[in-house]
């Protein structure tokens, strides 16, 4: 599973967790310039669920916006040990791509000992959509 949420919560005694403000959209006021970092302070969620002969080794991942050109913008990639067949990644910092409109999020990842990145097939959808500024304006 692969979402993007504005946070999230952990209950110490389930190990459950919560997200809230699912996001599939976000504004951009018209003129605004690339954020600080050139990533949105937004969180991305990750679950996988790895074969037993996966378990122990070195995982690299990256979290990539995909454009229907074509274009991609990926984020720095990040070292995880895995421990067991089943585990969660919460990263924050959405990749800002340098044009505006639809996106799919993916995830690329690869073992340690691997050259080539493999990319999952869990997608989430993104838009990033510039709204117009409107004056302030009386009202009665």
């Amino acid at each position: 599973m692969l979402t993007v949420c504005s946070g999230s919560s952990i209950d110490q005694q389930s190990n459950n967790a919560s997200l809230f403000n699912l996001v599939e959209q976000i504004n951009v006021p018209a003129g605004a310039g690339v954020p600080p970092g050139g990533v949105v302070p937004l969180e991305i969620h990750a679950y996988w669920q790895l074969e037993p002969e996966e378990v122990g080794r070195d995982f690299w991942l990256r979290f990539v916006m995909l454009a229907t050109s074509g274009l991609e913008t990926s984020s720095n990639p990040h070292r995880h040990r895995v421990v067991s067949p089943r585990f969660r990644t919460r990263s924050v910092g959405l990749p800002y791509p340098p044009v505006i409109g639809g996106y799919s999020l993916r995830a690329d990842w690869k073992f340690d000992d691997e050259e080539e990145w493999q990319r999952a097939a869990a997608a989430w959808p993104v838009r990033i959509h510039v709204v117009e500024q409107i004056a302030d304006r009386v009202t009665h």
